[in-house]
C-alpha cells in the first residue's frame, strides 16, 4: 500500500491531464485514509440510492446487498461458475439462438427465444438477422434447461424477443417486426442491401407485441410503437425503435425501455449512436407513448468514469439491448454498453427511482466475456449481449441469460450464437 501511494501520481495512465489529476487525487485520498487506519463510509445510513437500489446502507456506512448482488455499492451480480455437466442454457448447432426470456407455467419452464428461422436461407447466403429470424418456444425442467424445442411461436420476421407475464396473468411477447409490404417481396428487397444497412435505411422495422392467455397460445399480435414510416425526420436519434423490454409499475402501468437510432445513416453526425429511451402505457394493451426527450443515459460517457471508457474525451454514449425490471427499491436496467474496450461483450447496469427520469448508468463491467466454468476451463466469447434475468418468487435474480458466440463477432449474422444461462449466488 505504501509503495502504491508513493507513486499514486503515476498510477493513472491517461493522455488527458485534467483526468489524470482527478484520478490521482482520488487515489491519494484513499491511500491516506487507508494508511491512517480509517476509511470513510461509502454510503449514508438508510440510503438505497448509494447502494445502487440493490441494498441499503447500514449505520456503519456500509451497503448491505440484497440476495444476488455484491460489491461496495451492490453494483455487481454475484455470479457463480456454471457446471458444464449441468443445464446452462440452449445450444443447437442447426438452430442458432440469440436470447429471450423464461416463463414458468404448469410445472414447465418455457423459454421464448429469438432463433434462426430456416436452416437453409431462402433469401440471402450470408443469413443475416434481417433476413431470417423468428421466435421459438422451448420446454425445460428448470430455468436453465435442459430444453427441448416445442414450436415456432412467431415466424419470420420477428426478432429481439422479450417475454413477460402481465399483472393480470396475460403472457406478453415484445419484439421487433416488419410492417408494410408482402413479406417475401419485402425480405427479398431488404436482403439485397449489404451488411447491417437493411435494418436502418430502408427497413419497415417497428416494435410489436403478441399476447395470449397461455404460453401455448393462440397469439394475437399488433404494432405498438413507431408505425412505418416512423418519424418524418429520418436522422433523428428516435427514428428507428428496437429492442423492447417491459416492466410494470404498482398501478399496472407498462414501462418500456427500448433502443433507438437514426434511420438515415447517410446523414450521421458525431452524437448519433444507439441510445436508450422510455415509453409508457396505462395498460399493457397500450397506447404506448414515448416519454424521453433526451437519451436516458445522456449523449456522452460521464467524465468521471474510468479513463479507458471516456478516452478520447467526449466519448459518445452507445447502449442497446435494454432489460428493464422493477424491485421494491425502484427500477433497474441491464444494457449492452458498446463502449471500448470489449464493445461486443460489455454489459452495464443502471437504476432509477421512478423509471422515467434520473437514470444512472454505472461504468462497472457487469459480466465478463471470458467465463470460467466450474471445472476451471474458460470460454472466450467474441459476443455476449442482449441480457435478461430470471427471478425467484421473491424477485431476486437466479440466472443471467445472455446470447453468446465463441467464434463470430459480426453483429449482423447468426454465426454460432447460443443462449447461456449463468447462475447467480444468493
Amino acid at each position: 500500500m505504501a509503495l502504491l501511494c508513493a507513486h499514486a501520481s503515476r498510477v493513472i495512465d491517461t493522455p488527458n491531464y485534467t483526468q489524470q489529476i482527478m484520478w490521482s487525487t482520488l487515489l491519494l485520498l484513499f491511500c491516506l485514509a487507508a494508511l491512517s487506519g480509517t476509511v470513510a463510509p461509502i454510503c449514508s445510513e438508510g440510503s438505497e440510492t448509494d447502494c445502487s437500489l440493490n441494498g441499503v446502507c447500514n449505520n456503519e456506512g456500509v451497503c448491505v446487498c440484497d440476495p444476488g448482488w455484491k460489491g461496495d455499492k451492490c453494483n455487481q451480480l454475484k455470479f457463480k461458475p456454471p457446471n458444464r455437466l449441468e443445464p446452462h442454457g440452449y445450444f443447437n448447432g442447426s438452430m442458432p439462438t440469440w436470447g429471450g426470456d423464461v416463463i414458468y407455467e404448469n410445472g414447465i419452464y418455457h423459454a421464448f427465444l429469438t432463433a434462426k428461422g430456416y436452416n437453409t436461407p431462402p433469401y440471402d447466403e450470408s443469413d443475416r438477422y434481417v433476413c431470417n429470424t423468428a421466435i421459438i418456444r422451448l420446454e425445460g425442467k428448470s430455468p436453465a434447461g435442459p430444453f427441448e424445442f416445442a414450436e415456432v411461436v412467431l415466424p419470420v420476421y420477428h426478432h429481439e424477443t422479450h417475454a413477460i407475464r402481465a399483472p393480470d396473468g396475460t403472457i406478453l411477447i415484445y419484439m421487433i417486426k416488419y410492417q408494410g409490404g408482402h413479406m417475401p417481396d419485402l425480405l427479398s428487397e431488404l436482403c439485397l442491401i449489404p451488411g447491417c444497412d437493411a435494418s436502418y435505411n430502408k427497413s419497415h422495422m417497428v416494435i410489436g407485441m403478441a399476447w395470449s392467455k397461455s404460453v401455448y397460445g393462440p397469439w394475437e399480435e399488433k404494432v405498438i410503437l413507431d408505425p412505418w414510416p416512423g418519424l418524418v425526420n429520418r436522422s433523428s436519434w428516435l427514428c428507428q425503435t428496437n429492442c423492447p423490454s417491459v416492466t410494470f409499475a404498482p398501478d399496472g402501468k407498462a414501462v418500456m425501455a427500448f433502443r433507438s437510432i437514426e434511420c438515415d445513416r447517410s446523414n450521421s453526425n458525431s452524437t448519433t449512436k444507439e441510445k436508450i429511451a422510455i415509453a409508457t402505457a396505462p395498460h399493457w394493451s397500450g397506447p404506448y407513448t414515448i416519454q424521453s426527450k433526451e437519451p436516458v443515459f445522456g449523449w456522452y460517457a460521464p467524465e468521471d468514469w474510468p479513463p479507458s471508457l471516456v478516452y478520447p474525451v467526449g466519448q459518445i454514449m452507445a447502449n442497446e439491448d435494454p432489460f428493464i425490471w422493477r424491485s421494491k427499491r425502484g427500477y433497474h436496467m441491464l444494457t449492452h454498453c458498446q463502449l471500448s474496450p470489449n464493445h461486443s461483450t460489455r454489459g452495464a447496469y443502471g437504476y432509477s427511482k421512478d423509471g422515467l427520469s434520473s437514470w444512472t448508468l454505472l461504468p462497472d463491467l457487469m459480466w465478463d466475456a471470458n467465463m470460467t466454468w466450474a471445472d476451471g476451463s474458460v470460454s472466450y466469447f467474441k459476443r455476449r449481449q442482449a441480457p435478461a434475468l430470471y427471478f425467484d418468487a421473491n424477485g431476486h435474480p437466479l440466472y443471467l441469460l445472455t446470447p453468446v458466440d465463441e467464434l463470430y463477432q459480426d453483429g449482423c449474422n447468426w454465426g454460432h450464437g447460443w443462449t447461456l444461462m449463468q447462475p447467480i449466488e444468493h
